[in-house]
């Protein structure tokens, strides 16, 4: 039995592999051990996204509409316990008031802490009660490591099996769950959703999934189920792969375009216009959409109050003129770089300092490229990820490999240049993320003029840096 967070932290770790490949997908082992646990997949209704880009905003804002629909009436169960005792009453009560569903989230990987991976109405499940869950599966997981070997789950499937194992002893009326890795043989596709929504389609975990297009876009399209229907933003090739999949399955498929969707434009514009937030409109016309395809109506005003929150490590802005994004695929970086230009913190005399760290396998060469050479970067701080990744330990690129593209590869005319080289004091390596990002903020202090205004720092490459780097200003809770 595990005593506390770091005790459940450390046996989860116990089952990273050390080693990731496509053989680490499939369904074998999370279908055996969720049955073990009582199927509890199969006792709530669900909404399914994967992509490229954008699957995780998704996600988040159905939820927040999820939250404020009043199109269900209150599900009994969520009255009574068994034995017919009340189940957190106050909780149960006030949802019961306001006849708004009761709504978990499923996401991956989290930033600070492994309860971010399993909330509830927007909270992540407290410490105390995520100790007790993956006590509950840590016994079936040690049955399966003695009578199955072969089926020993993996760190992710374990999260997963406890995240819908939560989710069906606190009675949710809906779960909206992301999709971890591609979609086929992804942990999460046991599910029989409601609704399934493929995002969009682009070159990203291309060593797993494949190296063209076609090939990325069939694997995500395995979650389409039999009749289940199906919203899609992909364009061009991916599209035609999904409506084949989509066509065999029998499942209705909504085609997402910018013609379909004119209503949404004036709120869209309002929110982003009083740039509370980071929303691109492909994420907030996808899960309007979702919500129509569900028949639930929602008024104006409940759509900007949903629509108008941001949420951790999304163009967040921790302090003033320091930015956090986990943008960590070029298609996301381009979302982030344009939405920068856009916003109110970018000026024409804006000079910033990166802090990046990168993932191994991700396309981070293409990445740093598109930064440098859109955005006025004025000094980097190549530094390095120690978290556990879901696929692994070790997982980030070596700073000095950042620090050795920037000198050789970059075009002479970018902005770091000095006469035909990059200044050996515009690239700094920093082992230390944290440290990376003190000596950032050290800098843009320091350097600051009447003739140097408007300094950002952008944290940005990757989920697992911004997590580290979080912490300096939020750390979770007990």
């Amino acid at each position: 039995m595990v005593k506390d967070y770091f005790e459940a932290r450390a046996w989860l770790e116990g089952f990273i592999p050390y080693t990731y490949s496509k053989e680490n997908l499939g369904l074998s082992r999370i279908e055996y051990l969720l049955k073990l646990l009582g199927n509890p997949q199969e006792k709530f209704k669900s909404i399914h996204i994967a992509g490229t880009s954008g699957k995780g905003s998704t996600a988040y804002y159905c939820v927040r509409l999820l939250q404020r629909s009043k199109s269900q009436t209150p599900n009994s169960k969520l009255q009574k316990g068994p034995n017919n005792k009340t189940k957190n009453w106050n909780l149960e009560f006030d949802n019961w008031k306001l006849n708004r569903p009761k709504v978990g989230l499923h996401i991956s990987p989290h930033l600070t802490y492994i309860g971010e991976r399993m909330q509830i109405n927007g909270r992540p499940i407290s410490v105390g009660r995520l100790v007790k869950l993956i006590n509950e599966v840590k016994t079936v997981v040690e049955k399966i490591q003695r009578t199955k070997p072969k089926l020993i789950p993996s760190y992710f499937e374990i999260l997963v099996a406890a995240s819908f194992l939560h989710f069906a002893q606190e009675r949710v009326n809906w779960a909206v769950v992301e999709v971890g890795l591609g979609g086929r043989l992804d942990a999460t596709n046991v599910l029989r959703p409601e609704l399934c929504v493929i995002t969009n389609i682009g070159l990203d975990h291309t060593d797993i999934l494949g190296k063209t297009i076609e090939k990325i876009a069939f694997e995500k399209a395995g979650i389409i189920k039999d009749g289940v229907p199906v919203i899609t933003g992909a364009k061009g090739k991916a599209l035609q792969v999904i409506e084949k999949e989509a066509e065999r399955k029998k499942a209705q498929l909504v085609k997402l375009s910018k013609n379909d969707t004119k209503g949404y434009l004036i709120i869209y514009k309002d929110i982003v216009k009083r740039g509370e937030c980071f929303l691109t409109y492909e994420c907030f016309s996808m899960s309007l959409t979702s919500m129509g395809a569900l028949g639930i109506l929602l008024d104006r005003d409940t759509m900007k109050e949903a629509l108008s929150l941001g949420f951790p490590g999304r163009f967040e802005e921790v302090q003033e003129d320091v930015i956090l994004d986990g943008a960590h695929n070029l298609d996301k970086i381009k979302i982030l770089v344009n939405f920068l230009k856009n916003s109110k913190l970018q000026t024409p005399n804006s000079k910033i300092t990166l802090v990046v760290a990168f993932k191994k396998g991700k396309d981070w060469k293409k990445m740093l490229r598109f930064l440098i050479s859109e955005l006025s970067v004025d000094a980097i701080f190549a530094t390095e990820f120690k978290a556990a990744t879901d696929t692994g330990f070790f997982a980030a690129v070596d700073p000095y490999e950042i620090k050795d593209f920037v000198n050789s590869k970059l075009p002479f005319d970018s902005k770091l240049a000095q006469g035909e080289q990059i200044s050996n004091s515009k690239i700094i390596v920093t082992n230390n993320s944290q440290e990376a990002v003190f000596n950032a903020l050290r800098l843009t202090s320091t350097s600051l003029s009447a003739s140097a205004q408007g300094k950002l720092v952008l944290v940005t490459g990757s989920l697992y840096l911004v997590g580290e780097a979080r912490t300096l200003w939020d750390l979770p809770e007990n």
